[in-house]
């Protein structure tokens, strides 16, 4: 019986240093489990904060690029309505009636000497014009107004009306766009 008791013996103390083995290892697996979930936690907040950022910064940018592209779009709607209304001002000031158009062309040639200048219109002013200037240059295609021209021809002074026009919209584009948009 003796080696029955041993036997006994060395399995009871076997069981409970299993048991004693067990209980630790299942401590170490339950820790490094907390430590495992907690940097899972860790890496996943810090994910979560990079992902937000990265949404927040592309939103920024797409809102930021409609933004531009409404600009631009107002922009071009601005330059059609400009050009629009330039082209409007050519026909109006081209269509003026005789008695305006000859006073606004007198009005143009008169802080010139003319004796000693060409001056050219188009067709349809050829008849007044070349009446004030003893050296009517001839025709030129335009709506209208003059171009006046030094004697040697080293001197040229457009006076027509789609120069007039363009120089009076590039120097006064700001109040122009003011009137037209507000």
């Amino acid at each position: 019986m003796a080696l029955d008791a041993v036997v006994e013996s060395v399995l009871a103390t076997s069981k409970d240093k299993v048991a004693q083995i067990v209980s630790e290892a299942d401590l170490e697996v339950a820790r490094i489990l907390n430590e495992a979930r907690e940097r899972a936690a860790e890496i996943k907040s810090r994910k979560e904060v990079e992902v937000g950022h990265a949404i927040e910064a592309t939103e920024r940018r797409e809102i930021s690029s409609a933004n531009l592209e409404v600009k631009r779009s107002e922009l071009n709607v601005h330059k059609d309505l400009l050009e629009k209304a330039r082209s409007k001002l050519l026909e109006k000031i081209a269509n003026l009636p005789k008695k305006d158009n000859e006073a606004m062309l007198k009005k143009l040639l008169e802080p010139y000497d003319l004796k000693d200048m060409k001056v050219y219109s188009n067709k349809r002013d050829e008849a007044f014009v070349s009446s004030l200037a003893p050296k009517y240059g001839g025709n030129l295609d335009i709506a209208g107004g003059v171009v006046v021209e030094s004697k040697d021809g080293a001197l040229r002074y457009d006076l027509s009306y789609e120069t007039l026009a363009r120089e009076v919209f590039n120097n006064h584009m700001k109040e122009v766009s003011g009137i037209l948009f507000g």
